[in-house]
Formats: structure tokens, C-alpha cells, sequence
């Protein structure tokens, strides 16, 4: 007698495999493209009428009302500071940050503000930008008579 091999029925059920691998590749890929933001605090930053943008790679130093000095959201004590910009002006010009933006609370002592000012331009840091934020245009009064 002939044997005959049955013929399993197959399954209904797709495969979700692929699916599943598509997924992830799309979750690691939106993942990885997210742009991250720095954390640190907010600071109320004073205004200014001539207020402009600043473009490319700088380094952030932050002056609190209190005298605490951060730097790129890191605290740091002033001597630190002072090292971190030699060491910075060490290095060849085309590594060099572009700009230096200085965050000073609105109300930080004025000594304070002298000193890291004083201290940026005596390691040869010209570009020094002290960041405000921009004031809302002047609304334009109409008469109406």
C-alpha cells in the first residue's frame, strides 16, 4: 500500500516577525535622531533692544544671582574656570569655540560680572557675548480723531 503524507493545514495567523523587526528599526532610528537639549535651569535673562543671534560652536558660562558659576550647565568654582579657559586657549584656533556666551542673572552681583568678564578676555577670548533676551518691537500708537 501507498503511503500518502497528510497535508497539514497551515496556519491562519500571519507571521508578525518582520513586522516586529520593522518596528524596532524605526524606534532605535527616531531615537537616535532626536535632537537633545542641554538641561540646566532656567535663569530670567535681562532684555536688550539690539539683541541678534549667535551661530556656531561656544562655550556657555552662567552667572547666578547668588555668584555661582556654571559652565556649559556644569557648576564650577572661579579658579576652575579660570584653568578651563586656559586650557581652552591652548588648543589650536580651529577647536577653539567660536563664541563666549556669558548668562548673567539680571540681578548678579556687579563684581561678579566684572570678574568673569576680566577673566574670559585676560585668556584671550575677544568674542565674549553677553546673552539677553530680545524685547518685543514697540507697538505703534494710531490716532484715531
Amino acid at each position: 500500500m501507498i503511503a500518502f503524507n497528510r497535508i497539514r493545514p497551515r496556519s491562519a495567523a500571519p507571521d508578525i516577525t518582520p513586522l516586529l523587526d520593522v518596528v524596532f528599526i524605526l524606534l532605535i532610528f527616531f531615537v537616535v535622531s532626536t535632537v537633545f537639549t542641554a538641561r540646566g535651569m532656567e535663569m530670567e535673562l535681562p532684555s536688550a533692544n539690539s539683541s541678534t543671534p549667535v551661530y556656531g560652536k561656544s562655550l556657555e558660562i552662567e552667572l547666578r544671582e547668588n555668584g555661582d558659576l556654571f559652565c556649559d550647565t556644569q557648576p564650577i568654582s572661579s579658579d576652575a574656570l579660570a584653568n578651563r579657559l586656559r586650557v581652552i586657549g591652548e588648543r589650536p584656533y580651529a577647536e577653539q569655540p567660536q563664541n563666549i556666551l556669558f548668562k548673567a542673572a539680571p540681578h548678579a552681583d556687579v563684581v561678579d560680572f566684572v570678574r568673569v568678564v576680566d577673566m574670559v578676555r585676560t585668556h584671550g577670548f575677544g568674542n565674549l557675548v553677553i546673552v539677553t533676551r530680545p524685547t518685543a518691537p514697540p507697538s505703534k500708537a494710531v490716532d484715531e480723531q
